[in-house]
């Protein structure tokens, strides 16, 4: 790593919130990177109440030429603390890497770093990561699990495949936030979108980053309904920023994410609130992108439990039981 007071080819980008236990390993990982680029790295703390800011100023007192901190007197808000350090990234590439995360590859910066040098038409590269369980550290995964590696917008609108803390992209492919932007949970998907109309994204399939799943995480804490309307909400929200030709690909992602939220609503219960989604997507077109079956299934479920239940216990007493997917 080159410790230097020169312009740096990579920001670092370290979100913090309360993350005394593990924002030392975050920047262990970062420090050990071998990359023969000037580096910053720029934590912005989110009004932490626990000993994580103090953590940061060790760190800094070691490494003043490449650590800066962003304090602030009250809580921002994540997206809200994420662009101002954003806007302070001086280097040509940002990476993520938020402070209860961290990578395990010392390469990993520079293989992504050559891969984007020697790629101009990629606007960003990511990489396979593990997702760490907080009760007992099970590390599952690899995630994404998808074989594919190179995703365009298309592909993005589906799903957000690279995770945040394996990006590396290209700085200032878009100059500010859509409005949007500051009421969302998780802000990383949003900006795979955006950069992605500057060029497809690489996803190498070695995992070199860890990402914590922790029950008052942000995200990770979350029960699947948030997620499901948290989707929702960003892919109408982002349609009008979009070319037309995208048009098409964010409706039947609106679909899909319509039929599950349904399903798991339905699951907890919330009838009302289930038959509430489906009727959103009920229409000739819907059938073309979710199959006839499925929506059959999910309609009886929710007008007939108990002609639907008969039904698939005489089904699983002829057939036997469906296979778990």
């Amino acid at each position: 790593m080159v410790e230097t007071k020169l312009k740096p080819k990579i920001s670092i980008l370290v979100i913090t919130f309360n993350h005394e236990k593990f924002i030392g390993e975050a920047l262990e990982g970062i420090l050990k990177q071998k990359v023969e680029v000037p580096i910053e790295v720029i934590i912005a703390d989110d009004c932490s109440t626990d000993a994580t800011l103090k953590i940061a100023y060790r760190y800094q007192a070691q490494n003043p030429d490449i650590i800066k901190i962003l304090s602030t007197e009250k809580n921002l808000g994540h997206t809200h603390n994420y662009v101002r350090a954003w806007e302070m990234a001086r280097g040509d590439y940002i990476a993520h890497c938020d402070g209860d995360d961290y990578w395990t590859e010392p390469y990993k910066l520079a293989r992504q770093l050559d891969f984007l040098e020697q790629n101009p038409s990629y606007s960003s590269c990511g990489h396979k990561v593990w997702a760490k369980t907080e009760s007992d550290g099970i590390l599952l995964g690899p995630l994404p699990r998808v074989e594919q590696t190179i995703f365009t917008t298309k592909d993005m609108l589906d799903c957000c495949y690279p995770h945040n803390c394996s990006l590396l992209f290209r700085n200032k492919l878009f100059l500010s936030f859509p409005d949007f932007f500051f009421f969302l949970t998780g802000h990383d998907w949003c900006i795979d979108i955006l950069n992605s109309l500057k060029g497809p994204i690489k996803i190498f399939p070695e995992v070199m980053a860890v990402w914590r799943m922790r029950s008052n995480g942000l995200w990770g804490g979350r029960q699947a309904t948030f997620h499901l309307e948290h989707n929702i909400s960003l892919l109408k929200h982002i349609k009008v920023y979009l070319p037309k030709k995208y048009h098409g690909a964010v409706a039947n992602n609106i679909t899909k994410n319509y039929f599950l939220l349904s399903n798991e609503l339905l699951k907890q219960g919330e009838t009302e609130k289930s038959t509430e989604c489906l009727a959103q997507i009920l229409t000739l077109k819907s059938f073309f992108i979710l199959s006839f079956r499925k929506f059959f299934s999910l309609i009886m479920q929710i007008k007939c439990p108990k002609l639907y239940s008969s039904l698939r216990a005489l089904r699983n007493q002829t057939v036997g039981e469906p296979p778990l997917v």
